[in-house]
């Protein structure tokens, strides 16, 4: 890897698949962050600190279009600038273009680490042809409403954004659903997916197992999340019980990471 300011770059392939590798630190945390070309397709865009970076892996391999797995600044963030300053044409699902035309102020740790994304207009699209393959989008929320992936079906590729992440989480946000998360897994390993490209864990060669290695912890989860809370153990017990403390990530995203998050998203879904 070479450095950059506080950003680490590096450079991978896999196939026909290109990718940019970012690693950004930040008050002794790290957080990495890929992007991806494939057949003239940059799929996600990266967040505005990484920019440098973003226009480098532009330049070399230079995209006739761009598209999105979802809102979040981390991936939507040189969306605008790429449609402004490069004339790239954006693709995106229907609720990421309706968030991204007056996008939200995010919170000031987000906004620390990844800067805040544009305004952005642009094409909705659920499928996308490229010169060799063709790409269509599979709903996935539960990280966020607006979450999908792009799907190579030819290839046995997919492109998941934040569904995947790790076998394991252990910290969530305010907003996620597990119940959902989980349905979303499922709608992607009934597709024909071997190989897939994650937004922050980068290449998963082995990628079904993966996706079914965290559907194994997530169903763990839930099913002893409820247990649990049906005799009578509250939301931060619970957490205690099951995952592992993550301290650090508590106290510098100002508690919008915590691990009581996903035990509170099991049991909010289990009223409903």
């Amino acid at each position: 890897m070479r450095k950059k300011s506080a950003i680490y770059t590096a450079r991978h392939q896999h196939g026909e698949v290109y990718a940019l590798h970012c690693r950004l630190t930040c008050w002794g945390q790290n957080f990495h962050i890929w992007v991806y070309e494939l057949d003239g397709l940059l799929i996600e865009t990266g967040p505005i600190r990484a920019r440098c970076a973003v226009e480098e892996f532009v330049k070399d391999r230079r995209p006739g279009s761009v598209t999105l797995t979802h809102h979040h600044e981390d991936h939507s963030g040189n969306a605008g600038w790429l449609t402004r300053e490069q004339g790239l044409p954006l693709y995106m699902g229907a609720k990421t273009a309706e968030i991204l035309a007056d996008p939200y102020k995010i919170p000031k740790y987000r906004n620390l680490v990844w800067g805040q994304m544009d305004k952005v207009r642009g094409w909705v699209a659920d499928s996308i042809e490229t010169e060799h393959f063709f790409l269509r989008s599979l709903a996935t929320p539960g990280h966020a409403d607006d979450h999908i992936a792009w799907v190579v079906e030819e290839k046995g590729w997919a492109f998941t954004g934040d569904l995947y992440l790790a076998p394991h989480l252990q910290y969530g946000l305010k907003s996620e659903s597990i119940h959902t998360m989980i349905q979303s897994i499922q709608s992607l390993l009934a597709l024909p997916v071997d190989t897939i490209f994650c937004s922050h864990a980068g290449i998963v060669v082995e990628g079904r197992q993966g996706l079914e290695k965290k559907l194994v912890f997530l169903e763990w989860l839930r099913d002893e999340t409820l247990r649990l809370s049906h005799q009578g153990m509250n939301p931060l017990q619970i957490a205690s019980r099951l995952l592992d403390r993550r301290l650090g990530a508590v106290l510098f995203s100002c508690g919008e990471l915590s691990p009581v998050h996903l035990i509170r998203s099991i049991i909010r879904d289990d009223k409903r």
